[in-house]
C-alpha cells in the first residue's frame, strides 16, 4: 500500500510563500510539542531582548542578581519605547493634513474677516497651493521708503527699523556667504548675529507689562511762557502748521504701531484662540493701566479754568494733599532690620562676671582621633554655655553620640572638680547599673591621660574614691544614700543623671529630689557666697523628655533642651513577610542563611531569656560544628575597618528602653528574602567562615561577659546571643547585623492582687529602634526584624511604661518618709504613681511598724531606712538579734535580697533528643541516657543535702547554701553544687556591708564584727529564724484551703504537695472560680517533696507568680504559685501580729480573773480567740489558737488588749 501523502491546499501554500517573502514568517519550523508556542511577534521580541542582553553582558563583568533584574527591566523598557516610536511614526505617516479644512463654526458666515483671510493665505502658501501668487498682497507689503526734508540721525533710523516701519519681502533671495573659519554660534540652529568684531549682538527684550501700581505720579509738563495774545496772523499760521506737523508725526507713529501689532497677530495666527484672547486682554489692560503720554498744556486754558473755579467757589482736588502721601512724624526712628537669632553658643553669656578657668588635658593622638569622631564633641561649646547660664539642662542624644564619656570631660576641662576653680565640688555621674559605672570610669580615665587619677567609681560593694577624685561614677542608689545623709550635696558642683530614658525607680526619685536640691543650693549660694549653685544635667537617649521638660510640678520653668547627633552610620531595617510564633526557630534559620550570604561583620541576636540563648547556641553549634565552614559570596569591604567607639557597657537586670524615635536616615524594607542578604557596593573576598558564638545575659559571670569585646578568631564570624541587656549603652566592636525577635521577658506586677508574672511580650518601638541602632555604631549596618511591619504598627507601643508604675514602691515611700515628707503624694515625680499604690505602700509600712497609724515615721522606720534593703528585709534584720541569731540573720537577709542563685534542673540535666519510634536504641543512646540519669541523681542529692537544717523552709535552705559557700568560696564548689558563683560572691560582699552599717548606725551593735565563716545554727536558732522571717511578711500568709473557715469545693483529691490548694490572707484573684482563687506550692520548694497530708497549715511566702499561658492551650489559665519562705504555726502568727491592724480579738471564752498582783478593777486577764483578718476586706477572718491576754478597760473603747 503506498504511503499516505497529505493533500496540499493551494491557497495555504501561496499564503506561506507570500509571508516568507515579506519576512513575516521567521520561524517556519514550529515545534508542535513545545510547552508554550509563542506568536511570531513575541518571538521577535524575545530574540531582540536576547541579542541586547548578550551584547551588554559581553561588554562588562559578571553582575549580581539584583543588577540582573535591573538589566531585565531596562531591556523591557527600551524595547517598549522602540515599539512605541515605530507606532507613532506609522501613525504620523498615515495622518492627513487638516489645516486647509474649514471649521464648521463658520457655516453661515457671510464674509471672511481680515484675520481669517490672512490665516487661509498662510496655510495655502505653506502647502504650496498658491502658485499664481494671488495672496502676495496679503502676505507681503511693498517697500515704500519716504523722503524727508532733513537728514535723520542713526538713532532715529534704528528706532524706525525696530518699530517695523519698513518690511523686506520674504521673496527676496538671501545671499549665502562662504564660511570663513569657525564663527561664534555657528553650531546653533539659528546662527547668532555678530558685529564687525565678531562679537554676538544681543537685542534687548521689551517689557510688555509690569507691576501695576495703584499709585500714580504727576508728570511735569515743560514750562511755557505766559500767553500774551496773538501777535500777528502769520505767527498764528506758523503755529498752526507746526502743530499740524507734530500731530501728523504722531499719527504716523500710531499707524506704525498698529501695523506692527497687526503683523504680530498674523504671525501668531496658528496658535490657539485662547492664548490669543489672553494676550489681547493682557495687552489691552497694559494699555489702559500703563502711564499715558503727557498732554500739551495751555496757559490760557489754565488761566480760564482758574477764573471759572473762583467764580463758582470750587476748589480742585489737585490742590488737596494726596491721601497716599506718607505723613512725617516728629522724632520717628526706624526699627532695626529683622534677622534670625544667633545660636546659643554664639550669644553673649548672661553671666559676664564668670571667671574664665580651664584645665589642660594631654591625650594621645589615637584617643583624640576617636573623640573627634563623636558627634557630641562638635556641640561642646553649646553644651558648656548652656550649663554655665542655667543650673538645669537636659541633653538629648541618641545612643552613639558619646555623651556618657564626653560631657563629664567637658565639665572637668571647664574647671568643675578642681579646688582653685569657681566650681570646686566633684562631678557626680550616675549609672543605672554597676558594671556600667565601673567600665565608664575606666574609659574616661583612659581618655583623660595624665589626669587618670582624678576619675573614680563607687558602687554597692566597692569603690576607688579618694580625696583627689574629681569625677565620680556611681550607681543611682549610691547617690540616693548620699542625698539622705546630706540633702544639699555640698561636696558636688555638678550632677549628671545618665540614661534617664530608662525611667527606673531610682532615676525618677533622683530627678525629683535633685530638682529641689538645685533650688536649695541656689538659695544657699545667695546667702553664703562660698557655696556655689549645683548644676544638674539630665541625659537621655530618646525623645521622651516631655515628662521632664513639661512637668510644671517637677520644674516650674522648662529647662533648656540640647540635642546632639546620634547614630553615626545608617541602618537598613528589613521586616519579615510573616511573623512566626516560634521565633527561636525563625532566628536559627535566618542566622544560618545570613552567615552563608552576608559580608563580614558580627551578628547580634536579641532573645528573651537565658533558656532561649542556650537552646539557640546549642543548635548553631550542632549545625556549624568546629571545622565546618560556610561559603560566602564575593563582597566589598567589611565593617572591621570602620572606626570603633566604646561609649558604655551595660549589663544587669533587663529594662526596656523608652525611645522614641525613628531616625530620619533609616531605610525600611518590608521583605526578608534571599535578596535581603545581598548587599550592594561591597567587594572583598569573604572566603569560608566559622562561627564564634558567645552568650550575653545578666547572670553570666563578668569574665564571660567581657569576652564579647575580644576579637574573634581568624576566619570566624562573631555571633552574640543576648537578652535586652545589650539594648542600650553598649558598643560591641564589629557588629554590623542585628537579628531582633521583637520580644522581651518582663516581670509584671498586679497592684490589685500583688501577683507577679514573667511574661514574654512585644517590646516598644523605642526599644526596637535602640536594638537596630546596635548595628550602626561602628559602620553601616542592617537590622533583620523577625516580625512583620503590620505587627510592628499594631502591637508595638511608642514607649514602655515607667518602672515606678509597674513595681512595688514601699521602699520609695519609706525613704521619702525618712526625709520628713509627710504627704508623699506631693513629691515631684516625673510620672506620678497612682494614689492606690501609695496607699498600699503606706499600709504595708504600718504592718511592719515603720509608720504609725497616723502616717508618721517611727523610730523603727527611721532605722530601717538606713539599710539598702527592702523594708521587709530591714524589718527582719532589726528583730534578728534575739537568741544570738544576728550573724545568721545578716546572711539570711543578704541571700533573700539577691537574685535566685539556684540553677534550675532544666538547665542542668541535658534534654533528651527526639527519636524516631521505629529507630533502634543503640549503645550510644544508652550511654547518653545513663549520663542524664547520673546528672539528675546528683542534682537531687545536692538539693536534699541543702535541706539538712529544715526540710520545710526555703529560707533555711538558702541560709545553709550561703553558709557552706563561705567555707569554700570557689567556682568549682558552685559548679558541683549547681549554684551561681557570681550571685553568691555578691551575697558575701553584701553581708560585710550590712555588718558595717549596723556597727556604724546602731549603738547597741558598736562592737559587732564580721564573721565570714559561720557554724551551723542550733535547732532553737532555726525556729527563731523562721519566726523572724514571718515578721517581715505578715501580710504574705497563706492557709490550707481545706482548713479554712469556708473551704472551697475541691473537684479532686490532691496526690502531690504542689496540687494542694492554699488561700491567701489578701485576695489574689479578681472574679474567678474557687479553683482559680487558690494558690499552690512552687515545684522548686522543699515543700513540694512532702506528702499532701504533711503540708503545713500556714505558709509564709515572699511573692506570688503566675506563668504565661502556653501556646498549645492559650485558653487555660495557669496556676498561681507561691515562692514559699517557711512554715509557721497559728500561735506564732498571733504573737507576731500583735499590735498590727491584722489581728483582732473575740470575747473572753473562759472565766475572767483579775490580774494577779494588781488591784485595779480596770485590768483583767482572760482567754480569747485571735482572728487574722485582712484590713478593709470585711469578714470574720481566720481563727487562731486561743491565747491568754491582759485587757485594760478604756473609756469609750471598752476592753483593749495590752
Amino acid at each position: 500500500m503506498p504511503k499516505f501523502v497529505p493533500r496540499q491546499r493551494k491557497h495555504k501554500v501561496k499564503e506561506r510563500e507570500r509571508r516568507a517573502k515579506e519576512g513575516k514568517f521567521h520561524n517556519a519550523t514550529v515545534d508542535s510539542n513545545a510547552v508554550e508556542i509563542l506568536p511570531p511577534a513575541k518571538t521577535d521580541h524575545e530574540e531582540k531582548k536576547r541579542r541586547m542582553r548578550e551584547e551588554i553582558e559581553a561588554q562588562g563583568p559578571k553582575i549580581s542578581g539584583k543588577k540582573a533584574k535591573r538589566l531585565e527591566k531596562y531591556l523591557e523598557t527600551k524595547l517598549r519605547k522602540d515599539e512605541n516610536r515605530e507606532i507613532i511614526a506609522r501613525l504620523a505617516k498615515a495622518q492627513s493634513d487638516t489645516s486647509l479644512y474649514q471649521s464648521s463654526a463658520r457655516l453661515g458666515q457671510g464674509r471672511e474677516t481680515k484675520r481669517q483671510r490672512l490665516e487661509r493665505a498662510l496655510h495655502e502658501h505653506k502647502a504650496g497651493i498658491d502658485v499664481d501668487g494671488d495672496n502676495d498682497e496679503l502676505l507681503f507689503e511693498k517697500r515704500t521708503p519716504k523722503e524727508f526734508a532733513e537728514e535723520r540721525s542713526s538713532e532715529e533710523e534704528e528706532h524706525e527699523t525696530s518699530r517695523g516701519l519698513f518690511k523686506t519681502p520674504l521673496t527676496v533671495p538671501i545671499k549665502v556667504k562662504k564660511p570663513v573659519g569657525v564663527t561664534l554660534g555657528a553650531g546653533l540652529k539659528r546662527p547668532l548675529e555678530v558685529d564687525e568684531e565678531g562679537k554676538p549682538v544681543l537685542k534687548k527684550r521689551k517689557r510688555r507689562g509690569g507691576v501695576n501700581s495703584k499709585l500714580s505720579f504727576k508728570h511735569e509738563a515743560p514750562e511755557e511762557p505766559d500767553w500774551e495774545g496773538f501777535s500777528s496772523a502769520s505767527e498764528m499760521d506758523s503755529n498752526t502748521e507746526s502743530d499740524a506737523s507734530i500731530q501728523g508725526y504722531e499719527d504716523i507713529s500710531d499707524a506704525s504701531d498698529d501695523e506692527e501689532d497687526e503683523e504680530q497677530s498674523s504671525s501668531n495666527s496658528a496658535s490657539k484662540s485662547g492664548s490669543e484672547e489672553e494676550d489681547s486682554e493682557s495687552s489691552s489692560e497694559d494699555d489702559e493701566e500703563g502711564p499715558q503720554k503727557p498732554a500739551r498744556s495751555s496757559a490760557f486754558k489754565a488761566w480760564a479754568n482758574q477764573q471759572l473755579n473762583e467764580a463758582i467757589g470750587y476748589q480742585p482736588t489737585s490742590n488737596i494733599p494726596l491721601a497716599t502721601e506718607t505723613p512725617k512724624i516728629a522724632g520717628f526712628k526706624p526699627r532695626a532690620p529683622e534677622q534670625d537669632p544667633l545660636p546659643l553658643e554664639l550669644q553673649k553669656t548672661s553671666n559676664t562676671t564668670r571667671k574664665s578657668y580651664s584645665v589642660n588635658v594631654t591625650r594621645t593622638p589615637e584617643i583624640q582621633d576617636v573623640r573627634l569622631k563623636l558627634p557630641v564633641v562638635a556641640e561642646e561649646q553649646k553644651i558648656m554655655e548652656s550649663i554655665h547660664n542655667n543650673n538645669l539642662v537636659v541633653v538629648y542624644g541618641a545612643t552613639g553620640s558619646g555623651k556618657t564619656t564626653q560631657v563629664p570631660q567637658f565639665l572637668y576641662e571647664a574647671g568643675y572638680g578642681t579646688e582653685d576653680s569657681p566650681n570646686p565640688g566633684m562631678i557626680g555621674v550616675t549609672q543605672p547599673r554597676r558594671v556600667a559605672a565601673v567600665s565608664m570610669a575606666k574609659r574616661v580615665g583612659d581618655e583623660l591621660g595624665d589626669h587618670r587619677s582624678r576619675v573614680a567609681y563607687q558602687i554597692r560593694f566597692e569603690g576607688t574614691v579618694s580625696p583627689e577624685t574629681a569625677i565620680k561614677f556611681m550607681t543611682d542608689g549610691v547617690l540616693l544614700r548620699e542625698v539622705a545623709q546630706d540633702i544639699a550635696l555640698r561636696k558636688y558642683s555638678a550632677i549628671i543623671i545618665d540614661e534617664a530614658h530608662e525611667r527606673s525607680v531610682n532615676t525618677d526619685i533622683l530627678v525629683g529630689m535633685l530638682s529641689r536640691v538645685v533650688k536649695l543650693r541656689e538659695e544657699m549660694a545667695i546667702e553664703d557666697p562660698s557655696i556655689k549653685p549645683l548644676k544638674l544635667i539630665i541625659m537621655s537617649a530618646t525623645l521622651r523628655i516631655t515628662d521632664f521638660t513639661e512637668n510644671a510640678t517637677l520644674f516650674a520653668k522648662p529647662p533648656p533642651v540640647l540635642q546632639a547627633e546620634g547614630r553615626q552610620y545608617p541602618v537598613v531595617n528589613h521586616f519579615a513577610r510573616k511573623t512566626h510564633h516560634d521565633y527561636v526557630e525563625d532566628a536559627f534559620l535566618k542566622i544560618s542563611k545570613g552567615h552563608k550570604k552576608l559580608p563580614p561583620g558580627g551578628f547580634l541576636v536579641f532573645l528573651t531569656g537565658q533558656n532561649e540563648i542556650i537552646q539557640l547556641s546549642k543548635r548553631l553549634k550542632e549545625a556549624f560544628q568546629i571545622g565546618h565552614t560556610a561559603s560566602g559570596p564575593r563582597v566589598r569591604i567589611s565593617g572591621r575597618d570602620a572606626p570603633m567607639e566604646a561609649e558604655d557597657v551595660d549589663f544587669g537586670d533587663t529594662m526596656e528602653d523608652n525611645n522614641d524615635n525613628y531616625d530620619e536616615d533609616e531605610e525600611v524594607d518590608i521583605t526578608l528574602d534571599d535578596e535581603d542578604f545581598k548587599i550592594e557596593d561591597e567587594e572583598a573576598d569573604t572566603g569560608p567562615k566559622k562561627m564564634h558564638i558567645l552568650p550575653l545575659y545578666s547572670l553570666l559571670p563578668t569574665r564571660e561577659q567581657l569576652r564579647v569585646f575580644e576579637p574573634p578568631p581568624d576566619n570566624s564570624r562573631l555571633i552574640i546571643l543576648a537578652t535586652n541587656v545589650a539594648e542600650t549603652s553598649l558598643t560591641i566592636p564589629g557588629i554590623r547585623y542585628v537579628f531582633d525577635c521583637g520580644r522581651s521577658k518582663e516581670r509584671k506586677y498586679d497592684r490589685t492582687t500583688g501577683v507577679q508574672s514573667f511574661e514574654v511580650g512585644w517590646i516598644s518601638k523605642a526599644s526596637a529602634n535602640q536594638r537596630a541602632g546596635r548595628a550602626g555604631r561602628t559602620g553601616p549596618g542592617h537590622c533583620y526584624r523577625l516580625y512583620s511591619s503590620a505587627v510592628y504598627e499594631r502591637d508595638f507601643t511608642e514607649f514602655a511604661e515607667p518602672e515606678i508604675l509597674r513595681m512595688p514602691i514601699e521602699g520609695v515611700v519609706l525613704q521619702l518618709k525618712a526625709m520628713n515628707l509627710q504627704h508623699v503624694v506631693n513629691f515631684p515625680f516625673p510620672t506620678p504613681p497612682d494614689r492606690q499604690s501609695l496607699a498600699s505602700s503606706e499600709k504595708l509600712l504600718t504592718y511592719l511598724s515603720a509608720l504609725s497609724p497616723s502616717g508618721q515615721i517611727t523610730q523603727t522606720g527611721s532605722t530601717m531606712s538606713i539599710f539598702p534593703l527592702s523594708p521587709r528585709f530591714a524589718r527582719i534584720l532589726l528583730v534578728g538579734h534575739l537568741h544570738e541569731c544576728l550573724p545568721y540573720t545578716i546572711a539570711l537577709v543578704a541571700g533573700l535580697s539577691a537574685p535566685d542563685f539556684f540553677i534550675p534542673e532544666n538547665q542542668v540535666v541535658p534534654t533528651a533528643p527526639v527519636r524516631d519510634p521505629d529507630a533502634y536504641f543503640t549503645s550510644a543512646d544508652r550511654q547518653e541516657e545513663d549520663v542524664r540519669l547520673g546528672i539528675r541523681r546528683k542534682f537531687n542529692k545536692v538539693q536534699k543535702d541543702f535541706c539538712f537544717l529544715d526540710d520545710k523552709s526555703d529560707a533555711i535552705k538558702l541560709l545553709q547554701v550561703v553558709g557552706e559557700f563561705a567555707h569554700e568560696p570557689t567556682e568549682s564548689w558552685c559548679k558541683e553544687h549547681f549554684v551561681r558563683y557570681k550571685v553568691l560572691k555578691e551575697i558575701l560582699q553584701l553581708r560585710r556591708q550590712i555588718t558595717d552599717l549596723l556597727r556604724t548606725n546602731i549603738t547597741a551593735f558598736a562592737g559587732l564584727k564580721f564573721e565570714d565563716k559561720l557554724d551551723p545554727p542550733s535547732a532553737k536558732q532555726v525556729k527563731a529564724l523562721k519566726q523572724m522571717i514571718a515578721a517581715g511578711f505578715m501580710d504574705h500568709i497563706a492557709m490550707r484551703a481545706d482548713l479554712a473557715p469556708n473551704p472551697p469545693e475541691s473537684r479532686r483529691k490532691p496526690t502531690r504537695a504542689i496540687d494542694v490548694p492554699y488561700v491567701t490572707l489578701f485576695p489574689s484573684h479578681i472574679k474567678r472560680d474557687d479553683e482559680e482563687k487558690a494558690v499552690y506550692i512552687h515545684p522548686a520548694s522543699p515543700l513540694s517533696h512532702i506528702s499532701p497530708q504533711e503540708c503545713p497549715e500556714y505558709i509564709v511566702y515572699s511573692y506570688l507568680q503566675r506563668a504565661a499561658p502556653t501556646a498549645a492551650t492559650p485558653e487555660k489559665i495557669p496556676k498561681t504559685r507561691m515562692h514559699a519562705l517557711t512554715d509557721i504555726t497559728g500561735g506564732q502568727i498571733a504573737a507576731l501580729a500583735k499590735g498590727t491592724p491584722l489581728i483582732s480579738y473575740g470575747k473572753p471564752i473562759k472565766e475572767v480573773m483579775p490580774k494577779m498582783g494588781d488591784g485595779d478593777a480596770n485590768v483583767r486577764e482572760c482567754w480569747v480567740i485571735p482572728y487574722l483578718r485582712a484590713e478593709g476586706t470585711g469578714g470574720v477572718g481566720w481563727p487562731l489558737p486561743a491565747r491568754k491576754v491582759t485587757q485594760k478597760k478604756i473609756v469609750g473603747r471598752g476592753w483593749v488588749v495590752e
